[in-house]
């Protein structure tokens, strides 16, 4: 562990010369305001004529994060607050000298712009300084949401019911949000929330922020509105039922089958801040389907989740802030089989808020038979308690399998750390956990541990983690690809940022991984070196990268399911290039190869990808990853495509398309998404999916077809 101490070592020395500049504080004070009460509500139509805006405090002391961090905004921004019994509302006017230059290129809801100028608020209703709610527009009134956890994890899967409209004038471009308090948690007894305000205007790359530090803008660098109060959230109930109309056809072995299926979600909030949610005859047939991917070694997939009813409230069930191996719950377990197979679910229920500073979440599933596996009850709880200023101490526990008839439970303590005046005036982030499962398989060598500290600034980003997970650790709520194991992480990453010229920002970076048996032995060894990362003023990038590998390979393996990969040791050393442009270009180029050494053989990677937005209404997205593999065993080439295509009519009608071609597992498939939202919370949606296998000379052959017409309606109370 030389490499780990000398590292050390070179990051203390580097902290001393870490500057800080824009801060959240003034003369040690949040930056804050008076909200303004109205009685009467605005028009959300994007003009800020309305009489509620004269009264309401002026926010226009915003400042860059990007491209200098605390430097007067090139363009004004006007931000005013308001609140009644129902909804908080937002107005910003958006000024910009050259109105010709906005960028507003996306209009399908919910989906990412960040091709685009755009306007955002987060809510920490709270004021814990910890987590908070993502609302963000552009000039086309296009929403998107997420919830932000513990000052480190981005769940843009999360939607509430909102609304916002935008309009371009002849100075700039202006937005009006109104966000109902039905749709979000909050502690009744405060009249004081953390609040943030930010802006992007792309062509020029620059990004505004009303309060930040070190060009972070999480909770806990956010200000604060004082004065709300006698705020209502009626019933504080949704009702949403659901109807769906599906069709699926077997077009190997012939047969139709025909369904109608409602379902109904009920979410009722108890308390201000506490909230129940209730799904019956539960269906996800319309969900997103999984972009492919391609193994290239020996260890399970990681696949996010997109089904709604687990996006709401998930933060809370985040556990120790573990991104894939190790997660004690992972809800993509939940009704779906070994193979990947759809298993329904008859119903479940979920409860999520805080209390105080306590914040909890508990879920239970009722899992439709599968074959030889029994319907299953299945239940998780998770809670955390805010310590320190910016800490939480917490715990989970899963009970249930839903794979196999076998009992199955874990337990897991975690402590989050963070201190935004940390050493050397620096943030300082840190986590701990533990864990024990329980299975009637296995006995004992059931432990999983795991510490991490991380200094995250702009300058000197510096981190070091270390993880064991024993043999039998069995988390069948969970996600493991990797037991056995001891695992230590380490790396820095340093950043200049050029006065002048073309480059807005210069990296270097060191990581470095080695994964060990639980007796020591060296498993896998990782160096990866990027010696420069380039980026543009323009948000264009480039970077090189040398890696050192080193596996020790203790049982034999295929990769496609086609190549044999011998049991021993094998070092190899592997180069890659990447250049891309920027994402607010009409024509967009990503461009990557990476060569060398492969498991005793050769492995060439080959990635392009093409996006056009030509305007508003139409997008088309091709990407091409090619993996040409030479081993002692044989050759082989996968070929992974898809082509995306996303047509807006306009904000409310759209229609999306994906075509995706995975020569390794012989498959192509065609997922089509006809969208209607006439308003936030109605929805209909018409989904088609198509499959098709894929013979030794490219011929297709249909395997199966499915279409969904699913109508949703929320309904509140």
């Amino acid at each position: 562990m030389t490499f780990v101490v000398r590292l050390l070592a070179v990051s203390t020395l580097l902290l001393f010369a870490s500057e800080s500049a824009a801060s959240y504080k003034v003369d040690g004070e949040r930056k804050s305001f008076e909200i303004y009460r109205a009685e009467v509500a605005p028009v959300i139509d994007g003009r800020l004529d309305d009489e509620i805006w004269r009264h309401a405090a002026v926010i226009d002391d915003f400042h860059q994060t990007v491209p200098v961090d605390g430097a007067a905004p090139t363009e004004t921004t006007v931000v005013r607050v308001a609140y009644d019994d129902e909804f908080l509302y937002i107005a910003a006017d958006l000024r910009d000298s050259d109105p010709t230059g906005i960028r507003a290129k996306q209009m399908i809801q919910g989906k990412m712009f960040f091709s685009d100028d755009r306007f955002w608020v987060t809510l920490d209703s709270f004021n814990n300084k910890r987590n908070d709610y993502f609302f963000q527009v552009n000039a086309n009134g296009v929403r998107r949401d997420a919830l932000r956890e513990n000052n480190a994890r981005f769940i843009e899967e999360w939607a509430a019911i909102w609304e916002a409209e935008s309009a371009v004038h002849e100075q700039g471009w202006a937005t009006e949000i109104a966000i109902p308090f039905k749709s979000i948690s909050f502690a009744p007894e405060s009249d004081t929330w953390g609040i943030n305000f930010g802006r992007g205007i792309v062509r020029k790359q620059e990004f505004n922020m009303w309060s930040s530090h070190e060009r972070q803008d999480w909770p806990a660098y956010g200000g604060e509105v004082r004065g709300i109060g006698e705020i209502q959230q009626g019933l504080g109930l949704d009702i949403v039922p659901s109807i769906n109309l599906s069709q699926q056809r077997d077009l190997l072995l012939g047969g139709d089958r025909n369904a109608f299926e409602p379902s109904l979600d009920i979410r009722y909030r108890i308390t201000p801040s506490l909230s129940a949610t209730f799904t019956l005859n539960t269906d996800f047939s319309t969900a997103e389907v999984d972009e492919q991917q391609v193994a290239l070694d020996r260890f399970s997939l990681f696949f996010p989740e997109k089904r709604g009813f687990f996006l709401q409230d998930a933060g809370i069930f985040e556990f120790g802030n573990i991104d894939t191996n190790g997660r004690p719950f992972f809800s993509r377990r939940i009704g779906l089989s070994d193979d990947g197979e759809a298993v329904g679910i008859d119903g479940g229920v979920k409860l999520t808020g805080r209390i105080g500073d306590l914040s909890l979440g508990a879920l239970a599933i009722r899992q439709e038979a599968n074959g030889s596996v029994d319907a299953q009850d299945l239940f998780v709880a998770r809670g955390a308690y805010n310590v320190l200023d910016e800490s939480a101490v917490g715990f989970i526990m899963t009970h249930g399998d839903p794979t196999s008839n076998d009992s199955s439970s874990v337990l897991g303590l975690d402590f989050l750390y963070r201190n935004s005046d940390g050493p050397f005036g620096e943030i300082l982030t840190g986590k701990f956990w533990a864990q024990q499962s329980r299975s009637s398989l296995v006995s004992g060598d059931e432990s999983a541990f795991g510490a991490a500290l991380e200094i995250p600034s702009d300058k000197l980003s510096a981190y070091l983690e270390a993880q064991l997970i024993e043999e039998n650790f069995r988390p069948a709520l969970g996600f493991v690809n990797r037991a056995g194991i001891r695992r230590y992480d380490t790396g820095f990453r340093y950043r200049t940022r050029p006065e002048t010229g073309r480059w807005r920002a210069i990296n270097h970076r060191v990581d470095f991984s080695l994964v060990t048996d639980l007796d020591g032995e060296a498993l896998s060894q990782q160096t990866a070196v990027r010696p420069i990362s380039l980026y543009s003023h323009t948000d264009d990038f480039m970077f090189v990268e040398w890696q050192r590998n080193e596996e020790s390979v203790r049982s034999d393996f295929e990769l496609f399911g086609r190549l044999d990969v011998p049991a021993g040791d094998y070092v190899f050393d592997r180069y890659r290039a990447e250049i891309a442009t920027g994402m607010q270009r009409p024509f967009r180029v990503v461009l990557s190869v990476q060569d060398g050494g492969f498991f005793g053989g050769d492995r060439l990677e080959k990635f392009v990808e093409l996006q056009w937005r030509q305007s508003a209404h139409l997008f088309l997205g091709l990407s091409l990853t090619e993996n040409d593999v030479d081993l002692p065993s044989g050759s082989f080439t996968s070929h992974l495509a898809s082509l995306r295509t996303d047509v807006a009519f306009n904000s409310r009608w759209s229609w999306s398309n994906l075509l995706q071609y995975d020569n390794t597992a012989d498959i192509f498939g065609i997922n089509s998404r006809l969208r209607y939202i006439p308003q936030a919370g109605k929805e209909m949606l018409l989904v088609l999916n198509h499959g098709a296998s894929v013979d030794a000379e490219n011929h297709l052959s249909s395997t199966a077809s499915e279409l969904n017409l699913k109508v949703s309606y929320t309904l509140r109370y």
